[in-house]
């Protein structure tokens, strides 16, 4: 584990001003034996900026701290997640398929949303399905500070607490982006930072069969799924085929056995 006071874009910097030195020396020959010593590390800085790029991006690994993206089990159970909600019209269609076909869902909310539409927040609570905390201007905490990260997820808790009674014990970053830092203040929060194993893609509306076909292909037992009700804070693209394509995975995994629960029933069967 880093130092939590470390962020990774300023290890990025400092990993570029350590590569550019390695090509310096390498290109004026300086310390060239009995190896490139200036090439190598420049080499070894882009590596081990590549893998902490990575490690922050990549929704299932641990490398950060610890995350939540599915769970090991012999039952076949599936926990269908919904982000950047709520979002009118599509954030009540969508709840108006789930009451239909009696499937619970969790919900990561961003704060501005709820505050436009605190009704909806107040359905979904209603209608039995988990919420979440998504901050409250879907930002990239990994560009945010410290005191700017606390900001986002204090008033989305607050703003959501003041809707429904209560602050989600849950949250998922936008875009999944997280470093040593986020992951501190999320302790700090006793907030659970829950990603994904099975992502949709539908956010950039490729079609409702297409948005089934790429969800369905990845399903196993324990899966986490990531789909959209909403549009981040701009609230522009629809959602409509995210709620066919949801129909769909509902009709195909309930015909295949398959049992939805939220996020935190999920996690409660884990059987590792």
């Amino acid at each position: 584990m880093f130092d939590t006071n470390v962020r990774l874009i300023s290890m990025l910097g400092l990993l570029t001003v350590v590569v550019t030195i390695g090509l310096v020396l390498d290109y004026f020959r300086i310390i060239k034996r009995p190896v490139r010593l200036g090439l190598s590390i420049a080499v070894l800085g882009i590596i081990v900026g590549f893998v902490l790029t990575l490690n922050a991006v990549m929704p299932r690994n641990h490398f950060y701290g610890p995350v939540y993206s599915e769970i090991r089990t012999s039952q076949k159970l599936v926990a269908l997640t919904f982000d950047d909600g709520p979002y009118p019209p599509y954030t009540g269609q969508l709840l108006d398929l789930l009451k239909e076909k009696q499937v619970p869902a969790t919900f990561f909310v961003i704060g501005q949303n709820v505050a436009k539409h605190p009704e909806l927040l107040r359905r979904i609570v209603d209608e039995g399905h988990q919420v979440g905390n998504h901050t409250y201007n879907h930002v990239d905490l990994l560009k945010a500070d410290r005191q700017a990260i606390i900001s986002e997820i204090e008033k989305t808790n607050q703003v959501i607490a003041d809707v429904i009674g209560y602050a989600p014990h849950v949250m998922r970053p936008p875009h999944g982006f997280r470093d040593a830092v986020v992951m501190d203040i999320m302790a700090e929060y006793k907030l659970k930072v829950v990603e994904w194993s099975v992502a949709s893609r539908d956010w950039v509306n490729p079609g409702a069969e297409v948005i089934a076909e790429r969800t369905l292909g990845k399903i196993k037992n324990g899966s986490v799924v990531l789909l959209h009700d909403g549009d981040g804070v701009a609230a522009k693209l629809p959602r409509s085929q995210t709620i066919a394509a949801t129909r769909i995975i509902i009709d195909r995994l309930a015909a295949e056995g398959y049992r939805f629960v939220t996020v935190d029933e999920i996690l409660n069967m884990s059987e590792e």
